[in-house]
């Protein structure tokens, strides 16, 4: 053993109490990585940007500097007289700092517990520094003077700065293989803590056998050698900056760049120099990170072309879900700034501080690859991790390949415990070892994805939504910043937090705001250095009236943009609906302008129809009418349009209005338009909700049969309503490109309206055809009346799937008027109350949907359109795979262009109903996008 070297100008001092190091090949605790890092590579960097650095100028240390600085703080640890394993808590805001105070604990026998940014609310910090003294028994804090002084109000913390300590150990030199504790591999090693983002955090106890176990299996996902080039910008606080950028990389031998996130967000281009500059063929960061530097980085078309950016392998994204369309655009920006052709690797990741950050990865060339659903899958677990979904009411039953569960995960990597807490640890985990994430998942095809958080989940209307997706998209709302969602426990209602992007007190802030209100309302019925954020603490800012002066200024504001706008209503028949309207959407009545758009008053609620019956239904009462149909609702959203149809109505005028197909359900944004044709039925309420979800992207216009009106004739033939159509879209969009879809029967009718505006010589660039083959003609002829009223009364919800089946040979011997009375006795009568429904309308309804089966009866589909995109669920017979292979894809002999084939989830007449049209019409615009609208 040699002796400890006595550094120039300090103290003589001998050391004692020391320990042979051997490096063996397979390290097994935290302390061989780093010995085995300094034996074979000892001239291998570690270089930093901090938080203060003005240019471009980096301090580097290499392994064995490393090695020797933080022996040195270890042996002057001791002069804290502390027993092993004691516990201390790292507040430094570098990575230098950090990563020095984590190996130098180590290597003094005790046990560092990483602590993230604190609270600037006092009582916040001081009830977080409170809990986690109490979970230690002690409070020994190792920091800087700006983190002392933030805790310097909390009485009982044992403070020690991290400036003293290097003092301290300037004086010695240890020998390079120095430590005062031989650990095991099963020894408490690191300590993290988590988000806390339902109040405060749990710790989680990771050992250096879950670390190492961890660094392994990422560091050969990620084909790691001692030749590789790490980049790092995520805080050192964090399981991915300090486990999955450093010590991985470390146990391989690869040189490290730590960039503090500021350095980043202040000079966006200093990420692409540095790669360039550096070789960097590793990264890391989270999805809004990616965002903010497109939108930074697109400005600059200046520099395009001017880096190398061909050593980048793969860069990881995790923390919160990826956005396809965001990595899309950042892989982008990297193709522009390149000088050279190459693919860039995406690679969503999930992990959590209890899994030692990512355990399963998806890597992908985004620009190469289609991304199949709104946010990027999470692929495949890394070796030795094992993954399953489950029933999340009794977190052991398996849920089969493609359906919805609790994610649960087991494997060495995953921690041991929550620290002083054997309840969080108990029910954390079930039997065999299997973790419970809290995630909602699914695993199709070997690959997983995430839906959100069990606890992260908002019921509105009865249906539920990830909170996380709900933010992500509240932020592509114009005048949004940044934007969190907050919900109590025992309500459906939830609040929105965001930073708006302008002035609050410019000129046209009213007008800024009161459209950035009605996005983010449109939206809605639709952060550490990860982007997370205590909502609870959100809520509790908020009861405590944190935020009144913000709500009092916001409220001016939108008081003075309505009254810029406000139109009293004049006519008797205008007050009658703006009072009719104010009680349905539980508003003042003087606050009611006859200007109003009934879906600015909250029409858009993911349940439109449900406003939209309230308001048929008051209406009839109130002007004695014995029918206001709720089409011409949706075609008069403005209440004084609606007050001169009303007056029409009113007037006793019983002219046949001219047939119009064309139904707009949705009238905002500046996107290609699209036409959706009826399905079998002829109706287009069911397209209701579905349209809501395009607010303020694109328009959105429905095709109606015809026959509803009295006085309209029904279709005789498929000519005559694709030549009907054709031209109904033609008048509505002068110019292509056109985007047309068709669900069910209406899919050929789509097909067949494409080929008819592509034979007048504009380009329709997106054809939607869901869950229809192109051969219908058996299908038509298979259909009866009775089979026709069976559907449309199972479409409508009068009777189940099982009663439609069971009741059909007996209705077959019965008169149509007979048959008509069975059903409606069968209904349930809440149901025929909200569909406004009668006998004669039913039996009315039966003859239309008769009329397009006889148009269908003699339907031949031949030539092609550019390209076909199929949407593909539960057929109404038979497997979805026989459905897709043996029946849809005959489509591609109809296409000229690569079609495509998407599955979606429920069934042939639930796919877009309240429980699937949130993933329905995120599957469906992602095509749209893809298409290139």
């Amino acid at each position: 053993m040699a002796p400890v070297a006595v550094a120039p100008n300090t103290t003589t001092e001998f050391v004692t109490n020391l320990k042979t190091y051997v490096v063996s090949q397979q390290p097994n605790t935290l302390h061989d990585v780093i010995a085995q890092a300094v034996d074979r590579y000892p001239l291998h960097e570690l270089g930093f940007i901090t938080s203060s650095a003005h240019d471009s100028s980096i301090q580097t240390k290499t392994f064995s500097a490393l090695n020797q600085h933080v022996r040195n703080l270890a042996y002057a640890m001791q002069g804290w007289g502390k027993p092993t394993g004691s516990v201390v808590v790292v507040y430094l805001t570098e990575h230098e700092d950090n990563m020095a105070a984590v190996w130098a604990c180590l290597l003094a026998g005790y046990v560092p517990c990483l602590q993230p940014a604190l609270s600037a609310q006092q009582a916040h910090k001081e009830g977080h520094v409170a809990h986690i003294k109490n979970l230690f028994g002690s409070a020994t804090w190792l920091t800087n003077e700006l983190g002392a002084e933030q805790i310097s109000s909390i009485s009982g913390l044992n403070i020690h700065l991290l400036s003293e300590l290097k003092a301290s150990a300037e004086k010695f030199a240890v020998a390079p293989d120095w430590v005062v504790h031989e650990a095991k591999p099963d020894d408490e090693a690191i300590l993290f803590l988590t988000s806390g983002s339902t109040g405060f955090s749990k710790v989680v106890v990771h050992t250096h056998r879950t670390i190492l176990a961890a660094c392994r299996a990422k560091g050969q996902s990620y084909g790691l050698t001692s030749e590789s080039r790490v980049l790092n910008w995520v805080g050192f606080d964090h399981v991915a900056g300090s486990l999955e950028m450093h010590i991985t990389p470390l146990l391989y031998g690869a040189s490290q760049l730590h960039v503090h996130a500021s350095a980043i967000l202040a000079d966006p281009l200093r990420l692409f120099r540095l790669i360039d500059e550096k070789s960097i063929d590793l990264a890391f960061a989270p999805n809004f990170l990616l965002s903010k530097l497109t939108r930074d980085l697109e400005k600059r078309t200046d520099l395009f072309g001017c880096f190398d950016l061909s050593s980048i392998k793969r860069i990881n994204s995790g923390g919160e879900a990826v956005v396809s369309r965001t990595a899309k655009a950042f892989a982008a920006i990297m193709k522009k700034f390149n000088k050279n052709s190459s693919s860039f690797v995406i690679s969503a990741g999930f992990g959590m501080t209890e899994t030692c950050a990512g355990c399963i990865y998806n890597p992908v060339d985004v620009l190469a690859t289609e991304p199949a659903h709104e946010f990027l899958d999470l692929g495949r677990p890394i070796n030795g991790c094992e993954r399953r979904i489950v029933d999340p009411a009794d977190g052991v039953t398996l849920r089969p390949d493609g359906e919805i569960g609790e994610l649960q995960v087991r494997g060495p990597m995953i921690f041991v415990r929550y620290y002083n807490n054997i309840e969080a640890t108990s029910s954390g985990f079930v039997e065999g070892g299997w973790y419970r994430t809290g995630d909602v998942g699914i695993i199709e095809n070997g690959v997983m994805r995430l839906r959100g958080r069990i606890k992260d989940t908002l019921i509105v209307h009865g249906v539920s939504y990830g909170i996380t997706e709900l933010e992500t998209y509240l932020q592509t709302a114009d005048g949004v910043m940044h934007s969190f969602l907050a919900a109590g426990q025992d309500t459906e209602g939830f609040i929105i937090f965001y930073s708006p992007t302008f002035d609050l007190d410019g000129t046209d802030a009213s007008i800024k705001l009161l459209a950035t209100h009605q996005a983010l309302r449109d939206i809605s019925m639709e952060k550490t250095t990860l982007g997370k954020l205590s909502r609870a603490r959100l809520i509790s800012l908020f009861t405590k009236g944190q935020f009144a002066k913000h709500i009092v200024r916001s409220e001016e504001l939108l008081s003075e943009a309505r009254d810029a706008t406000f139109v009293a209503p004049s006519t008797e028949t205008e007050k009658a609906l703006a009072k009719i309207c104010a009680s349905i959407f539980n508003m003042a009545e003087s606050e009611m302008s006859a200007s109003y758009n009934f879906f600015e008053l909250g029409g858009t609620s993911i349940d439109v129809i449900r406003p939209v019956y309230l308001l048929k239904r008051e209406g009839e009462a109130h002007f004695g009418l014995p029918e206001i149909p709720s089409i011409e609702i949706l075609k008069h959203p403005v209440i004084s349009s609606l007050a001169n149809y009303v007056n029409a109505l009113l007037s006793k005028d019983n002219q046949t209005e001219e047939y119009d197909p064309i139904v707009p359900l949705q009238l905002t944004g500046n996107k290609t338009p699209i036409f959706f044709v009826h399905p079998g039925v002829g109706e287009v309420l069911i397209f209701v909700n579905l349209a809501k979800y395009f607010q303020n992207e694109r328009p959105f216009y429905a095709l109606r049969a015809r026959g509803f009106v009295p006085g309209h004739p029904f279709f005789t033939s498929m000519d005559e309503m694709v030549s009907c159509y054709a031209a109904a879209v033609k008048r509505t969009q002068a110019t292509g490109p056109y985007a047309i879809a068709g669900y069910s029967y209406g899919g050929v009718v789509a097909f067949e309206v494409a080929k008819r505006i592509e034979a007048m010589g504009d380009e329709v660039k997106f054809v939607g055809l869901i869950n229809i083959p192109p051969h219908i003609a058996d299908r038509m002829h298979e259909i009866d009346w009775t089979g026709g009223m069976l559907n449309l009364s199972y479409f409508l919800g009068l009777v189940s799937k099982h009663d439609a089946n069971d009741l059909a040979p007996a209705l077959r011997q019965m008169t149509r008027k007979e048959q008509v009375e069975v059903v409606w006795k069968l209904s349930p009568p809440e149901r025929l109350v909200e569909l406004q429904l009668t006998a004669e309308k039913l039996n009315h309804w039966v003859d239309i949907a008769g009329s397009l089966i006889e148009c269908g009866k003699d339907y031949n589909p031949s030539g092609s359109v550019s390209a076909v995109d199929v949407f593909y669920a539960i057929p109404l017979r038979g497997s979805k795979s026989d459905w897709l292979n043996n029946q849809l894809k005959l489509w591609s002999s109809f296409s000229r262009g690569e079609p495509s084939y998407t599955d979606v989830p429920g069934q042939h007449y639930t796919l877009m109903d309240l429980d699937h049209a949130p993933q329905f019409q995120k599957i469906f615009r992602s095509r749209l996008e893809a298409r290139g609208l």
